[in-house]
């Protein structure tokens, strides 16, 4: 999974890259920054994450001289004027890289005093000032640790003038830049904790209660933010502050209208400078801030949708399910402008923007709010939620309700005389994976719409439809939270006065309960581990902070869920352990020095906790796997082809190296499981993994050679790219004993035989760590089964599924057999027995 991430973001870096590139040759000139400027800035951005390069390093040090020259006039500078991304994040990666230079070269003291210059005299136009000042502050940090107090406290006081200024990002970013420089200060002695730090801690709280202007209040809340980021997570409950903002929020007073602004706008302040440090305080204090949405006092529903957003943006993964309840209340509120609704609905798209596969499973509940507001009176509420509605559906990990039915589905909850239309492109769809939850919350609200339409043909079609997808449910609580509202509408439609209605009902009970299971309160392995992890760390850290070992509780099950949840792989339990115990560490570190491994034994507890809430299929798997490397490890698939399903609960498990005969009944999917893997669609199919499909027919034009045919199935031209090596060519039919006289002849003149060398020297040329063969002995004489029987036998370290009729091939090939097993009933959906 790092592997396939590391891939993507480097893409994206490359792409981005281009782009950027591409902007600035077009408009260097009217920026100043031309593009040779631009490769500077570049190569500077990389030296921070590439090792410093010889190049990078004279890159970076040429910009740092520059910005000593000429402060202002940089290019350091002049590259952050500009309003386009790409060209901003590498120019403050390549300050940042500017920053370390200068303190490991000891010009540090001279390269603040450069930047305070550029401080003191912003660009005339405020949104270029904004950008200028918010990238200088975001490097000034790299500096810290190698400046005196002096300097220091002077840039220390400069920032601070800028809490409170008319901008708020500049504002926002001076807090961090002060907190960023306090905690090496302190933690060198050049400054003391129990002096500036502590000292603006005080002042900032006394400020947030007597603010009595927008500015005060920002650079009340600014200083908040800043004190507690330089003091850590602990400050907030040793020096009161949580209890100190709850006084200025709880005012009624008129005249403390801004000083409630400045307590909320110090919510978002500790959210941005601590980030997941704050979350034990920040998540619980969510419902207060969505409250305060509705507030009377526009300053203040102003300062609660800036803090909302911080502690959002900056929101753990682990923290998802936690903070959803509150967005989700916020989106039944009522009235009030529909100010409540709006927030809420641009703050869940931000946690599907974020961590969709976190609010995915959440999406269930939030559906049904989002169609309320598409039904709002209010037409920026709709606006809203018609916004939103794509962006939550971007959670979707289904490939056909992803790509296929994304846009009919969007369409039917925004307009219900679509819901049609909708469920016939359902009907008409085939489905190669399962329904999850996330799905199904945005499928069921418009199956149900059609099970309740007074047309009979929509309910029809609508109950088809159901049937279908509960057929196709993995998971028993992926259902759940749909089955008290569909069971009802079946349960009555059982009595239709329709035969056709009645028949369908009746098979789509019976799938929704197959599908149902026994159903099991989802909640209750996460309040299990939770449980574990509270006494665990009672135990292990007595002084604790309540709301920090609730916080953990919550958050170490999550980790578990999401590490552990889905494929059942001994190495990542193995793995769990230590990134838990990390987790924890991270977060108790600010409030208690554990004893050595007591840590490691909350994690381990955790994990053997979360290990004995499995099934029972689950923990048999486990038991099963010991060691074994899987070159293929997807279980609990389903696979569906032209409206049946073909495999439920099947585990496809090959291991690295062993050879897999795929046996059972004709019409049981045996090929089409073949012909999935091959275009890797199934959920969980490991994309890295290099793949071959030999296919049981050649498909090939007329007038093909040989050699021709080779080179258009070659790696190089599949890909794109430019005409194959003959020699290549030639080397790999000799490979495969290809007789020189039959290179020159056209494929489809050639016997069965030599087809199946041909395509096993293209598979050569694609080296597989998977090769897939479908019928590959049909119109093979003796001779070349043994030919062919010797091939597979001499590849080593790659992996086999073989589809074959050939009993004898299959015996002398394969080291393990798959049987399809349906328990002997035609039709019905088959799961893997392996032997």
């Amino acid at each position: 999974e790092a592997g396939e991430a590391a891939t993507r973001a480097a893409a994206a870096e490359a792409e981005a890259v281009e782009k950027a590139r591409a902007v600035v040759a077009s408009k260097g000139a009217g920026w100043k920054v031309s593009p040779a400027d631009f490769e500077r800035i570049l190569s500077a951005a990389r030296s921070s994450a590439a090792g410093k390069a010889e190049a990078a390093e004279a890159a970076t040090a040429a910009l740092l001289d520059e910005l000593l020259a000429a402060a202002g006039g940089s290019l350091l500078v002049r590259a952050l004027v500009p309003d386009t991304k790409v060209l901003r994040e590498r120019a403050i990666r390549a300050g940042a890289a500017a920053m370390a230079a200068a303190a490991a070269a000891g010009k540090a003291e001279a390269t603040l005093a450069a930047l305070k210059s550029v401080l003191d005299a912003p660009p005339s136009d405020a949104a270029v000032a904004e950008r200028v000042a918010t990238g200088v502050l975001s490097s000034v940090s790299r500096l810290a640790g190698s400046l005196q107090a002096a300097s220091l406290l002077r840039f220390l006081g400069r920032a601070r003038a800028l809490f409170g200024g008319e901008s708020a990002a500049v504002g926002m970013e001076a807090a961090l830049a002060v907190s960023a420089l306090l905690r090496p200060a302190i933690c060198s002695g050049v400054l003391t904790e129990d002096a500036e730090p502590l000292s603006l801690l005080r002042e900032s709280l006394a400020a947030v209660k007597a603010a009595s202007s927008a500015a005060e209040a920002r650079a009340a809340a600014g200083g908040v933010g800043a004190a507690v980021g330089s003091l850590g997570a602990a400050a907030i409950g040793a020096h009161g502050v949580l209890q100190a903002l709850s006084e200025a929020l709880d005012s009624k007073s008129k005249e403390a209208a801004h000083a409630r602004e400045a307590a909320t706008l110090s919510y978002g302040a500790l959210a941005r400078a601590l980030r997941h440090g704050f979350e034990p305080y920040g998540v619980p204090a969510l419902p207060k801030l969505i409250k305060l949405l509705a507030d009377k006092d526009k300053k203040v529903a102003d300062a609660a949708t800036v803090a909302a957003e911080a502690m959002i943006e900056g929101l753990s993964t682990l923290s998802v399910k936690a903070v959803v309840g509150a967005l989700y209340e916020g989106m039944g509120v009522v009235g009030g402008g529909g100010r409540v609704r709006i927030e809420c609905l641009k703050l869940a798209g931000m946690l599907a923007t974020q961590a969709p596969g976190t609010m995915g499973p959440c999406l269930p509940e939030c559906i049904p709010l989002v169609i309320e507001c598409l039904n709002d009176s209010n037409a920026k509420v709709q606006t809203a939620a018609e916004e939103a509605l794509p962006v939550l559906c971007s959670c979707v990990q289904n490939a056909e309700v992803a790509s296929t039915l994304r846009d009919f589905i969007i369409d039917a909850l925004k307009k219900p005389d679509k819901t049609f239309d909708c469920v016939e492109e359902v009907l008409m769809t085939t489905f190669c994976n399962p329904m999850d939850g996330t799905s199904l919350a945005f499928m069921m609200p418009i199956i149900i719409r059609g099970i309740k339409d007074a047309n009979y043909e929509l309910v029809k079609k609508a109950t088809v439809c159901a049937s279908n997808l509960c057929a196709l449910i993995k998971d028993s609580s992926d259902i759940a939270p749909f089955v008290p509202l569909l069971l009802p509408l079946l349960e009555k439609n059982v009595e239709h006065s329709s035969p056709n209605i009645r028949e369908a009902t009746q098979t789509a009970r019976e799938r929704l309960l197959e599908g149902a299971g026994d159903l099991v309160d989802p909640a209750k392995r996460g309040t299990a581990v939770g449980v574990c992890v509270r006494d665990s760390l009672a135990a292990a850290v007595p002084s604790l902070p309540e709301p920090v070992a609730t916080y953990l509780s919550h958050t170490c099950a999550a980790l578990l869920e999401e590490r552990l949840g889905g494929v059942v792989r001994v190495q990542n339990f193995r793995h769990a352990v230590p990134a838990t115990e990390q987790w924890v560490s991270s977060i108790v570190e600010p409030y208690a020095t554990a004893e050595g491994g007591a840590l490691a034994q909350v994690a381990t507890a955790a994990v053997e906790n979360f290990k004995s809430q499995l099934p029972e299929e689950a923990r048999a798997i486990l038991a099963k796997s010991g060691d074994k490397d899987f070159a293929l490890d997807m279980q609990n698939i389903i696979l569906a082809f032209a409206g049946r399903v073909l495999l439920r609960k099947a585990d496809v498990r090959f291991e690295r190296g062993h050879r897999y005969g795929l046996i059972g009944q004709n019409g049981t999917g045996k090929t089409t499981l073949l012909n999935r893997l091959a275009a890797k669609d199934i959920n969980g199919f490991p994309q890295e993994l290099r793949t071959w499909y030999i296919r049981h027919e050649v498909l090939c034009d007329d007038g093909i050679d040989v050699r021709t045919f080779l080179k258009d199935k070659s790696p190089a031209k599949l890909a794109g790219g430019g005409d194959v090596d003959d020699a290549f060519v030639e080397a790999t039919l000799d490979q495969v004993q290809f007789p020189e006289e039959y290179r020159a002849a056209f494929v489809n003149s050639l016997s069965g035989g030599w087809k199946m060398r041909m395509s096993v020297a293209i598979s050569i040329m694609h080296e597989p760590e998977l090769l897939l063969l479908d019928e590959p002995t049909n119109h093979l004489d003796r001779e070349s089964i043994e030919w062919l029987t010797k091939h597979l036998l001499s590849l080593t370290g790659v992996t086999m599924g073989i589809v074959s009729h050939d009993y004898d091939f299959i015996d002398e090939v394969c080291t393990d057999v798959t049987h399809y097993d349906n328990g002997g009933q035609l039709g019905k959906p088959c799961r893997f027995v392996y032997y």
